[in-house]
C-alpha cells in the first residue's frame, strides 16, 4: 500500500522527529531529468516557500548538460542569469528510495517574479487548467543491463534491486497499479494509477530517478534509451487520456511529435505515435512535456498543420517548425529553443553515425545516461 501523503505539517513533524533531514528541492530540465538542491530539512521547513536559484542554462542544455549560443533563452551573451524556483507544496512526497529524504518540485521564476517561458513543468500546469484535463494514467518502461532480470520472473520471487524500487516508489506515497519486467527484452515497467495531469508528471520523473538511484547502488544499470541494440522493439512511457483522441487531435499531435520523442534514437524502429485514447512517446521525453503535448492535443481548437505521421527525427524537427499553433500554445522562445537543441542533436549524431537506422556505440555513449 502506498504511503500518506507528504504534507508540509507531517514533513514538519518528520524534521522534528528526525526521520527527514533534507529536502530536495528540484527542478526539471527539457528531458525531465531532476535537477536542484538538497536543503537542509530545519531551513526548508521554516521556510518552505524560499527561492532557490540556479542558472537558467539548466532549461536549455542537452542531455550531457552542455550549453551553446544558438538558443535564445539563455547563452554567453544574456550572461547565463539565475532563475528562481519557489516550492510547488502540492508536490511533496517522501523519498521512499533514500532514507530522510524528501522531495518538491518547483516553479521556476524570472528575476522579475514572471513564469519562466522555458520550464516544462509550468507549461503543462498553465495547460492542464486552461483545457480542464481529465486524469492520466501512465506506464514507463526503462531499459536495466544485460543480466540483471531473471527469466521467468514472478512477484513473489523478484529481485533485490526490483523489490527495492517498488517498495521506494510506494513508500514515497505513489500509487503503483502494477510493477513487473519483461526479461527478453530487459525492460522494467511501472504503471502508475491515474491522476491529475500535473502529479502524473510528477510522479514519473521520481520513479524513473528512483530507478536510476537504486541501480547506482545496487550496480544495475538502469536507463530510458528506446534501445540498446537494433531490432529491439523499444522502451516506450505510455499515457492514458480519459478523453478520446480524436483524428484532428492525432494530427495535432503528428505537429508536436518532436516533443515526445525528443532524441534521435526515439527514431529508430518507432512505433505509431496514437491508437485509441493512448500516446506512446519515448521513455527519454520529459513527462512534462509529453503529457503537456497530450493535453494540448486534445483541447486546442486549432487546424493542424500535419497531413501524415512524421517518419523521421528531423522531419519531426520541421513538423514542430511548421506548426504555427504550437507557438500559440508554447511560445515563440520555447519552440525556437527547442527547435535549436534537436537540430544541434541531429547534426552531432548525423556525423557520427553512419547507419541512421542502427544502435551505435555512439548512441549508447551519448543516451545511456538520460534519466
Amino acid at each position: 500500500m502506498p504511503r500518506e501523503r507528504l504534507t508540509l505539517d507531517l514533513l514538519r513533524g518528520g524534521v522534528e522527529d528526525g526521520s527527514i533531514d533534507n529536502v530536495r528541492v528540484c527542478i526539471a530540465d527539457h528531458y525531465g531529468m531532476l535537477r536542484g538542491r538538497r536543503v537542509v530539512g530545519e531551513v526548508f521547513a521554516d521556510d518552505p516557500q524560499g527561492l532557490q536559484a540556479y542558472c537558467d542554462g539548466a532549461l536549455v542544455w542537452d542531455v550531457h548538460c552542455d550549453i551553446f549560443e544558438s538558443t535564445d533563452y539563455s547563452n554567453f551573451r544574456t550572461g547565463y542569469p539565475d532563475v528562481f524556483a519557489r516550492a510547488d507544496l502540492d508536490s511533496l512526497i517522501h523519498c521512499g528510495w533514500s532514507p530522510g529524504s524528501a522531495l518538491v518540485m518547483t516553479e521556476v521564476l524570472t528575476p522579475h517574479g514572471e513564469r519562466s517561458p522555458l520550464d516544462p513543468r509550468g507549461l503543462l500546469r498553465i495547460f492542464a487548467e486552461q483545457t480542464e484535463a481529465g486524469p492520466i494514467a501512465a506506464s514507463l518502461e526503462l531499459r536495466a543491463g544485460e543480466g540483471a532480470l531473471a527469466p521467468g520472473w514472478q512477484a513473489s520471487d523478484a529481485p533485490a534491486f526490483a523489490q527495492r524500487w517498488r517498495e521506494g516508489i510506494e513508500r514515497s506515497g505513489i500509487e503503483l497499479e502494477e510493477l513487473g519486467w519483461d526479461s527478453a527484452r530487459s525492460v522494467l515497467r511501472a504503471d502508475i494509477a491515474p491522476t491529475t495531469p500535473l502529479a502524473a508528471a510528477d510522479q514519473l520523473v521520481a520513479v524513473r530517478s528512483a530507478a536510476r538511484e537504486i541501480g547506482l547502488v545496487d550496480g544495475v544499470t538502469v536507463t530510458a534509451m528506446p534501445l540498446l541494440a537494433t531490432g529491439q522493439p523499444p522502451a516506450r512511457m505510455l499515457l492514458r487520456s480519459d478523453q478520446a483522441i480524436g483524428n484532428e487531435a492525432r494530427a495535432r499531435l503528428d505537429d508536436i511529435a518532436l516533443l515526445c520523442r525528443p532524441l534521435p534514437l526515439d527514431w529508430v524502429g518507432a512505433e505509431p505515435l496514437t491508437g485509441g485514447n493512448q500516446l506512446c512517446a519515448s521513455p527519454q521525453a520529459s513527462p512534462y512535456l509529453a503529457i503537456a503535448a497530450l493535453v494540448s492535443a486534445i483541447g486546442a481548437l486549432h487546424t493542424a498543420t500535419a497531413q501524415q505521421s512524421p517518419n523521421s527525427y528531423s522531419e519531426a524537427a520541421d513538423y514542430f517548425d511548421a506548426a504555427d499553433w504550437s507557438r500559440e500554445w508554447f511560445g515563440e522562445m520555447f519552440v525556437h529553443d527547442t527547435l535549436e537543441l534537436a537540430r544541434r542533436e541531429a547534426t552531432m549524431r548525423d556525423d557520427a553515425v553512419s547507419d541512421a537506422e542502427k544502435v551505435s556505440p555512439w548512441d549508447t555513449d551519448r543516451y545511456g545516461e538520460v534519466g
